[in-house]
């Protein structure tokens, strides 16, 4: 079972996600971005207090040209400060990606550190007429553009990446088996290819995904991506966690807040800067992990 953190540096986004607190129409959302001083404390933090070597990197997604650069290096920084001080891998999800940057991230990272570096990028869904109604049909917003962001994976590959995640957000009013049904076969098609496959499957917070149904949906795709390696979104609470855990590999405990990281029991979880809220108080990420059954989880290792 392999772990990692969740790091929000930014809520500053500019798409219109229907479901997303950090919407760019949403006033009630206080921006923040992270400097480089504040992520490296929460690096360590995550680190050595933590005792987890693996991170996944989020902000909102930018659509100005010069407001990407900015972004884009940013990551490049945290993720190379990551590598530096030892964290084992790296994931990042900060929207649809052009060539021109990939290649920009491809340069950055050598031989040795591309397999530690994951793109996070989920689908979301592969109805364009879901996906245009939720996401938007404005292509000045980069998320509102779905053939840029499925190609994007396609891009990360060749220029020589082997790892990602993909994903699925669960609770649109539409039969889940299709979406379902056309994640396996984009799963498939890198697994086939020898990429290192991730799959998330997060549901809407108040969606029409029962937890029985939830349950029969990650069963379903367990059992036709055997290669693949689940991840359990850190939305879900710890019982429903125990109550699934043998159906996945990795588990992530966290907060969606902008560097909520410390030396504290509970972590934040404001409504004014986190992209969603969960029911429970969330503990700090090794307590939480001190609480679900599994006896084999990689890139933490419990204090003495």
């Amino acid at each position: 079972m392999e772990t990692f953190v969740p790091l929000y540096i930014s809520n500053i986004c500019d798409s219109s996600c229907l479901m997303c607190n950090l919407r760019r129409n949403n006033p009630n959302v206080k921006r923040v971005e992270a400097n480089t001083e504040i992520i490296r404390r929460q690096l360590k933090i995550i680190k050595d207090f933590e005792n987890i070597s693996a991170v996944c990197f989020l902000t909102g997604e930018r659509s100005a040209p010069a407001d990407r650069l900015h972004n884009l290096k940013l990551i490049i920084n945290s993720i190379k400060f990551a590598f530096e001080i030892g964290f084992k891998k790296a994931f990042f999800n900060i929207g649809s990606l052009t060539a021109g940057e990939v290649r920009i991230l491809s340069q950055e990272f050598n031989a040795s550190e591309k397999p530690k570096l994951v793109l996070s990028l989920f689908q979301e869904t592969y109805d364009r007429s879901a996906y245009s109604k939720y996401f938007g049909n404005d292509k000045s917003g980069s998320k509102a553009d779905y053939d840029k962001r499925l190609s994007t994976i396609d891009i990360w590959v060749e220029h020589g990446f082997s790892a990602i995640d993909i994903g699925i957000l669960l609770g649109f009013e539409r039969p889940l088996e299709d979406d379902i049904n056309a994640l396996i076969a984009h799963a498939n098609k890198f697994v086939s290819a020898s990429i290192e496959v991730y799959v998330s499957t997060p549901r809407i917070k108040g969606g029409s995904v029962s937890d029985d149904t939830y349950k029969m949906v990650l069963k379903q795709i367990r059992s036709a991506l055997p290669k693949a390696k689940l991840i359990l979104t850190t939305r879900e609470s710890v019982s429903f966690i125990n109550d699934v855990i043998d159906l996945f590999d990795v588990v992530s405990p966290g907060s969606s807040d902008i560097c909520p990281y410390s030396y504290d029991e509970y972590i934040p979880n404001n409504v004014s800067t986190s992209q969603f809220i969960i029911d429970e108080k969330r503990l700090r990420p090794s307590v939480v992990l001190d609480q679900i059954n599994c006896k084999n989880i990689v890139h933490y290792n419990k204090q003495s």
